[in-house]
């Protein structure tokens, strides 16, 4: 065989692992209305812009450990969707994380725990095909299927209900089976209509169709009293936009018109009956984008990892973890111990193209170019509340001539708080950083602090240094 042919398939390997093979430039580039941009390619620089059209459907997944920048990379498709297409979006909030930023991006927060949402409306289904997506999703969180005769006793209620009451809840299936003397079933139905549990058991405040078209929802979880009571609330709500927006049908338009977000619903994304799995197998029927996030790769289901359109691992170093998704998705060596090396913002992406590809979909994104969401602060203080975008706080300190070290110890003070900190802790600091006091008068006011409030915020600094054995100074603005 010719020397030179073996030395340069010998140099084609090593330039695989030197440089990995990334998806064609025209599938990455689009317009700036067609796509979102999310950064550049680790070899090539080329722009990176997501354009679902070109995907074999509109599904995400993103796994990453806490920090690695996956909460960042949520807000960031959000954010653009929103600017670029008008796009609405839903998250099913399981622990809280976004709240904040809801509020602060102009959006809605709606707390589950005191609302209700009645487990038994159609929301525009036939009566058989909801009581068998109910039985569906208690097979997912009450292993019904093991207990055969429960689920039968479970569904012949539900049966009976909707043929004789017009506006039946879940209270009124539980009565049946006791009447019927179905004892074991009753319990079961009983642990979501008992008192503090009875978020499915009445009459709904909730109207999923008007949250659909209302912009960035986050549809707070964590208040209720069990990750059973979660994940029921995050399967029929996901039930219920399937079912509005399959009614609405396809819209031939650009953009997705709703993104609906999944974060840490470990419960409903690892098992294969989920309505999640159905989706995502389904691909664009149901004409929405579904986001699915979690830290631990192995609370989502190998189904979603090889059938959602396109797929984001972040840092990983569990090498259990790391070997369940490159199982899952199958990309080389080379990526998986790039993937444990990773800063926060790097990121592996996997991207099923519509059009047929001869090489590896999976490369290596150089940074997630992300959007910097508006952080609005909040300065407190008897009965005062002033609230300023963050940078535009740190622009006036700055000009009042804080150095960088001590614009880091009063972001640090801000973060330690959620965004919150009283007026007289920020004097303390700035008197400590050597201010005089009419430097800070003038600071409050133009922080458009009243004059009555100033004096009480002094007056509270001067009670503060009295109990720490430190000499009043009389406060007047000099």
């Amino acid at each position: 065989m010719d020397l030179s042919y073996i030395l340069s398939k010998e140099l084609a390997k090593k330039m695989i692992l030197v440089h990995p093979p990334e998806p064609r430039k025209e599938l990455l580039l689009s317009g700036i209305s067609d796509g979102l941009y999310l950064g550049k390619t680790r070899y090539t620089n080329t722009p990176v812009f997501w354009d679902f059209k070109r995907l074999i459907n509109p599904h995400v997944s993103i796994v990453g450990i806490t920090g690695s920048g996956k909460s960042y990379l949520v807000k960031t498709f959000l954010t653009r969707a929103s600017l670029i297409w008008n796009s609405n979006a839903i998250i099913i909030d399981w622990v809280g994380e976004y709240e904040n930023w809801v509020k602060q991006a102009g959006g809605k927060v709606i707390k589950l725990g005191k609302e209700k949402l009645n487990l038994l409306d159609l929301v525009g289904v036939q009566k058989r095909e909801r009581i068998q997506q109910i039985v569906s999703a208690l097979d997912v969180l009450l292993n019904l299927k093991e207990n055969s005769e429960q689920r039968d006793e479970i569904e012949e209620a539900l049966e009976e209900v909707y043929s004789t009451k017009s506006k039946p809840t879940l209270i009124d299936v539980g009565n049946i089976l006791e009447k019927k003397g179905y004892k074991k079933a009753a319990r079961l139905v009983k642990r979501f209509t008992s008192e503090g549990s009875d978020f499915f058991a009445g009459k709904s405040t909730l109207n999923i169709k008007s949250l659909i078209n209302s912009g960035l929802v986050c549809l707070d979880l964590h208040d209720l009293p069990t990750e059973e009571m979660r994940s029921l609330a995050g399967l029929t709500i996901l039930q219920y936009i399937k079912e509005i927006m399959r009614k609405e049908g396809i819209e031939e338009e650009k953009g997705i018109k709703l993104f609906v977000v999944l974060d840490e619903a470990w419960k409903i994304a690892s098992d294969e009956r989920s309505d999640v799995i159905t989706i995502v197998r389904e691909g664009r029927k149901y004409n929405f984008a579904l986001i699915v996030a979690s830290q631990n790769p192995t609370d989502i289901h190998k189904t979603i990892f090889s059938n959602v359109g396109t797929m984001f691992v972040l840092r990983l170093v569990l090498n259990e973890f790391r070997s369940y998704v490159k199982n899952s998705v199958g990309y080389s060596d080379f990526i998986d111990s790039e993937i444990s090396k990773f800063g926060v913002g790097d990121a592996a992406i996997n991207m099923i193209f519509a059009e047929r590809q001869a090489k590896s979909t999976t490369f290596l994104l150089n940074k997630i170019d992300g959007e910097e969401p508006l952080f609005l602060l909040k300065i407190v203080g008897d009965g005062m509340e002033v609230e300023i975008e963050r940078d535009q706080l740190m622009k006036m300190l700055y000009e009042l001539g804080l150095n960088e070290s001590q614009l880091g110890i009063l972001k640090l003070e801000f973060e330690k708080n959620d965004g919150l900190l009283d007026a007289e802790n920020i004097v303390g600091l700035l008197e400590k950083f050597g201010y005089s006091k009419s430097s800070i008068i003038a600071f409050l006011r133009q922080l458009g602090i009243e004059e009555k409030d100033i004096i009480k915020i002094f007056s509270l600094v001067k009670m503060r240094k009295a109990t720490k054995g430190v000499v009043n100074v009389v406060v007047e603005d000099e």
